[in-house]
């Protein structure tokens, strides 16, 4: 300051001109300097993060940022050689040309080097485990540190560790979710699951890359990328029609590259377990434009009670067209056949049990009450297209397309438990048909204005619903004793039985019809600060029931990173809502009234981290979800209903992955829940809603070794828990918490992996709920072969 003070006018004057002519040097070499930009791809379909460029006649290098992208500034007019350099991957060498005062854009990608593969399969599940990156959570181009919502992504390699044959199977590693059980509706046989104290029936898979499927559906793991949890009411992007406050599960499909690329593998085990998969990757032109890709499956297997079995045969391919330098087409489609039993097990409406629990009924758990014959048949086709314009370098636009359809011959088995000893067999044949058609059209952008850059998202979405069914019940085919072998299911008295009927015991259509307008932004306030704001308006139509609704759903929240790219905290605020169908009210006894949609809204807070290069990512948050304008009976006239009843649930959760040493990782969850009716009917008010535990756990720690002789041997432990819950929302009858615990071996190399798996190691006989409960797979021993080529 004293140095300041000392310096006259006339020293200073000449000062800030010499600076300022400078300046405008500079940049004005700067401008008639030539730029390259570039993105670095690996050949097979990964994003080439932290790649190293280097120019060679400058000896200038730059990383690839978390998206493949590089910028080189200041190079001379001149042709330069680049050498780009990732590790497991050849290095690569480009020329590019130069010109002053443009920008010359490239795309590299990188080939697999055969030296240094075996390496990175060993070494890259861990991080792959660590990564939350999705297109889809946020329907914009923000990272998960960036986001206010708290998501989990499974990828494809971590169920593919553990051997799972099937969707429940690959759905255990996530954190957070409880109840993964078979469920039942409409004829359909899908799964069920809760989350943050909610049910899952309709959002177990229903979402498949971003769009809607078929509810009530079983689907293949065979074909997946990754699965998605998505935490809290997501309506204001996902609608209501298959999501619930707790969240949704999001099906990712794998997508076709430009190598060609396969593997067969082969799984056995315990209980006839025969199961082949394939994936054969392609491109379908010299240039690479054209892609294809196909998975298929075909499994066979019994259970492991008296009766019982399960076949599936699911082809998926999968083609992506890059039509030009703009414009691209995604397109895949999955065929599913499959049958398997459906039994059900929950308590009779005049129940004279004095038991307390599931497990004080003292089940047989080899003894299914079925028989093979008695089978839900579906035959499903799914079908998605995507096409993706560039507007600009700041605008997209996607146009998605999702249609399914499902045909189901179901035949149910429900066992009723009318007393200690006694349980009613009541037998369902429905057959439906589900049908669900959805366009949407998203423009998406990321740009500045002034210095603040924006990620917006403005999209509009069509949906149609229908289902046919026709039902036919046998309340009471027979009265069978819990703890003896009951009498076998005679398949021609029951279709006689059936036939016998003049016409089916109801039927039922649904024909629903949603349209909706939805923007998003996210705003970088400064280089830590980050804002979201959603909204959504949506027009709901059953033209069944011929009424309509209207909603609007708001979603906000805040991101500030305490460190840059390591450590975030979060808030959000966040909406869901259900359309609720008229019914009589005492003010107007002789005619429905239209109620108001559902509503529930969430406010969480919490941190997200990942630290040390990706190889610890963890979530730690709080939520408080309250609903509202819920239908109840009236309380002073039980004909009638009245719109004011309330619940609230609220918790925390903890997902922690971590690689804290080389060829070691760890997977762990922890959610806790309080959730009860707060405003209900006398029977429920303050219990817990049905199947929804306290507390939920998962942990799976793997380790492979990386050097020596051994090198390419794994080992693998853990397992799910979770705490007692209610089969009734009058909370008299409980579904006894479990501990299962399982383990693997196996063996990798570049071309070949061995794996060996033992589930359910204590051979604990549990049970998983939604309202009906299902008896769970005991102990069974896995093996699995797979070729790559």
């Amino acid at each position: 300051m004293i140095f300041c003070k000392k310096l006259k006018r006339k020293t200073i004057l000449p000062l800030l001109l010499f600076f300022s002519l400078l300046f405008t040097s500079f940049s004005q070499a700067q401008l008639k300097a030539g730029t390259i930009t570039g993105k670095v791809l690996t050949a097979d379909h990964h994003i080439g993060k932290s790649a190293t460029v280097l120019v060679t006649e400058t000896a200038v290098s730059v990383f690839t940022d978390s998206e493949g992208n590089f910028t080189i500034n200041n190079l001379n007019e001149g042709t330069y050689t680049l050498k780009v350099s990732l590790s497991g991957y050849e290095t690569a060498s480009t020329t590019v040309s130069v010109i002053k005062d443009q920008t010359a854009a490239i795309k590299i990608e990188l080939k697999t080097s055969l030296k240094q593969l075996e390496e990175v399969i060993v070494v890259s599940a861990a991080q792959k485990f660590a990564e939350k990156k999705s297109s889809y959570v946020s329907r914009l181009p923000i990272s998960n540190l960036e986001n206010p919502q708290v998501y989990t992504v499974v990828p494809k390699e971590l169920f593919e560790e553990q051997i799972a044959v099937d969707f429940k199977s690959a759905l255990k590693t996530a954190p957070g979710l409880s109840n993964i059980t078979q469920s039942v509706g409409s004829g359909g046989v899908g799964l069920s699951i809760r989350m943050r104290g909610f049910s899952g029936a309709s959002a177990a898979g229903s979402i498949r890359n971003g769009m809607s499927t078929n509810w009530v559906t079983l689907s293949d793991p065979v074909n997946l990328e990754s699965i998605e949890v998505i935490k809290g009411p997501s309506a204001t992007l996902f609608g209501s029609t298959l999501t619930t406050y707790g969240g949704l599960i999001n099906r990712v499909t794998k997508k076709p590259f430009s190598t060609f690329k396969g593997e067969v593998s082969y799984t056995t085990g315990s209980w006839a377990l025969s199961r082949t998969t394939v994936d054969i990757n392609t491109p379908v032109n010299e240039d690479k434009t054209m892609l294809f890709r196909i998975n298929a499956a075909v499994d066979n297997q019994k259970t492991w009670q008296d009766y019982g079995k399960s076949s599936t045969v699911v082809i998926t391919p999968s083609f992506a067209y890059q039509i030009n330098d703009r414009l691209k087409l995604d397109f895949d489609l999955e065929l599913y056949k499959g049958s398997l039993n459906s039994t059900s097990i929950g308590l009779g409406s005049g129940t004279t049990t004095t038991a307390n629990s599931l497990n004080d009924l003292q089940f047989d758990f080899k003894r299914s009450f079925t028989t093979d014959e008695l089978q839900n048949e579906a035959k499903n086709t799914n079908v998605f297209a995507k096409l993706t314009y560039r507007l600009s370098d700041t605008w997209e636009s996607q146009t998605n397309f999702s249609n399914a359809f499902t045909d189901n011959k179901a035949n149910y088995l429900f066992l009723l438990i009318n007393s200690d000893e006694d349980l009613q067999r009541r037998l369902y044949n429905i057959n439906s048909t589900f049908k669900t058609s959805q366009l949407q059209q998203n423009f998406i952008g990321d740009y500045k204005i002034g210095s603040v850059r924006n990620r917006l998202l403005v999209g509009l979405d069509y949906t149609y619903v229908s289902t046919n069914d026709n039902r036919w019940l046998i309340n009471s085919y027979d009265v069978v004793k819990i703890n003896e072998d009951p009498a076998f299911i005679n398949m021609e008295k029951y279709r006689a039985l059936i036939a016998a009927m003049s016409a089916p015991t109801t039927a039922n259509n649904r024909d629903l019809r949603t349209t909706s307008a939805y923007a998003s932004d996210v705003v970088n306030v400064s280089d830590r600060l980050i804002a979201m704001a959603s909204i959504r308006f949506d027009h709901y139509e059953n033209l069944v029931s011929d009424y309509n609704q209207n909603a609007f759903s708001p979603k906000m929240g805040l991101i500030y990173q305490v460190v840059k790219d390591k450590v975030s905290l979060f808030g959000n605020y966040m909406n869901g809502f259900n359309n609720v169908s008229p019914a009589t009210t005492a003010a107007s006894p002789t005619e429905t009234v239209d109620f108001k949609p559902e509503q529930a809204n969430q406010i969480e807070a919490g941190v997200k981290v990942e630290l040390l290069k990706g190889k610890l990512n963890g979530t730690l948050s709080y939520y408080d979800i309250s609903v509202q304008n819920k239908v109840r009976t009236d309380p002073d006239n039980s004909l009638y209903s009245v719109q004011d009843g309330t619940q609230k649930s609220k918790g925390f959760e903890a997902d922690l992955i971590a690689n804290p040493a080389r060829g070691l990782h760890i997977i762990l969850g922890y959610g806790y829940n309080d959730s009860k009716y707060t405003k209900a009917n006398a029977s429920v008010e303050g219990n817990r809603p049905y199947s929804t535990p306290a507390n939920v756990a998962n942990l799976w720690i793997s380790y492979k070794i990386l050097d020596g002789q051994a090198k390419g041997l794994g080992f693998g432990f853990g397992g799910n828990t979770q705490s007692d819950s209610f089969i009734n929302d009058a909370n008299t009858f409980t579904v006894n918490g479990y501990t299962v615990c399982d383990a693997s071996v196996f063996y990798e190399k570049p071309k070949l992996r061995i794996g060996l798996k033992l589930n359910n190691i204590a051979n604990k006989e549990y049970w998983s709920a939604d309202y009906w409960a299902t008896m769970m797979p005991t102990r069974q021993l896995v093996a699995n072969v797979t070729f790559k080529f």
